[in-house]
């Protein structure tokens, strides 16, 4: 039986449900829950919260990849993520991954300044007798990770990466859907 393009799409867009879809169901599950502790996580401190975006991507990009692996004849083992051996842990952070430091540092830095910085810029705009000057201040991190995706963006659209050799995986097949 071929899997419907939309369904895939649509599954791929809930955390988990697209590598259920396709019979990935402890992977799947992994997901789903790494996804709700990660909402929980957000709710109680809310710089977390990008964590739930961190999965949900995740999620996404790994259901088109366990297509391709299908795609190619070579399908990846349903397996428990996170769960398992620390070593399968180690697998998934790569070495010497700078983004996974740098987005831990923003992180501690966003929480030092909604802990401490922010209220010290509210009073002192206060005594200077600033109107609005609560606003200005709560949009400081809105226009800091504005700044930082547009740079990301410019980035990303100067500099492409260049595909690795070795990598004897198909593209994404768009029209023959695994069965």
């Amino acid at each position: 039986m071929k899997k419907n393009a939309l369904l895939t799409f649509i599954f791929a867009c809930i955390p988990g449900a697209g590598q259920m879809y396709y019979g990935y169901m402890q992977r799947g599950l992994s997901l789903i829950t790494l996804f709700c502790a990660c909402f929980i996580l957000g709710a109680l401190a809310s710089p977390l919260a990008i964590t739930c975006f961190i999965v949900w991507m995740y999620s996404f990009f790994d259901t088109y990849d366990l297509i391709r692996h299908l795609a190619a004849g070579d399908p990846k083992p349903d397996e428990l993520l996170l769960l398992g051996n620390w070593n399968d842990v180690k697998l998934l952070i790569p070495r010497h991954n700078r983004l996974l430091g740098w987005g831990l540092v923003a992180l501690g830095a966003w929480s030092l300044y909604s802990i401490l910085i922010e209220p010290m810029l509210y009073d002192l705009l206060t005594l200077l007798n600033i109107d609005n000057a609560y606003y200005y201040i709560s949009s400081i991190p809105t226009m800091i990770i504005a700044l930082l995706l547009i740079a990301a963006g410019i980035w990303l659209l100067g500099l492409h990466p260049q595909r690795r050799e070795g990598s004897d995986l198909p593209p994404y097949p768009h029209d023959d859907l695994p069965q």
